[in-house]
């Protein structure tokens, strides 16, 4: 009898967070930019928008997928942080089409986090993508970044593990955005 409760305690224990929606502390971190002028007051006119397929950024519990995963106030944050990206790197912004030098349209594709039932483990993933698309005299340019984590482990995702997964892919991507080299030369017009 005692090792039945304690079976069936182990159980809730484990399958407890799947029960309980979380709001991720999703942290931005600013990317430090690459010591440059090459943006030279470069004027864009960045359009940051939100294109995922859903708010919610996924479901927790294994196979049972009951709470939801949210963040709450993360949008504008990421705004914030792209636009203070670009500002670092030399470009000057502005709101003004006919005055640009270049448009760029930054589009936050993905944000996810799954988790996925093994034999004894439970997988958790979270993706990012991030689709940049510039124009500049008559011509385009287009790059998608991506970012991905897994991990394995004996129990459901605690809200601690979930938020650290989101923040590092969606850093990443950031990275990979405000790092892209190409992306650069075409704003400039090089």
């Amino acid at each position: 009898m005692k090792n039945i409760a304690a079976i069936v305690l182990l159980v809730m224990v484990m399958t407890g967070c799947t029960l309980t929606p979380h709001n991720a502390n999703v942290e931005i971190k600013q990317p430090k930019p690459v010591s440059s002028t090459i943006a030279d007051g470069t004027k864009i006119l960045l359009t940051v928008v939100d294109e995922r397929d859903e708010l919610d950024l996924g479901r927790r519990g294994a196979g049972i997928a009951f709470a939801k995963v949210s963040a709450e106030g993360l949008f504008p944050k990421f705004i914030m942080a792209v636009e203070n990206g670009f500002r670092a790197k030399g470009y000057e912004l502005t709101n003004d089409y006919g005055a640009a030098d270049a448009k760029l349209l930054v589009a936050l594709r993905t944000l996810k986090f799954e988790e996925s039932s093994g034999l004894f483990t439970v997988g958790a993933e979270a993706d990012a993508t991030i689709l940049a698309e510039a124009e500049r005299g008559g011509k385009d340019y287009l790059n998608q970044y991506r970012a991905s984590d897994e991990d394995r482990q004996l129990a459901v995702s605690f809200g601690e593990g979930i938020d650290e997964q989101l923040s590092l892919v969606l850093n990443e991507v950031l990275e990979q955005l405000l790092s892209d080299n190409r992306l650069d030369y075409f704003l400039i017009g090089k």
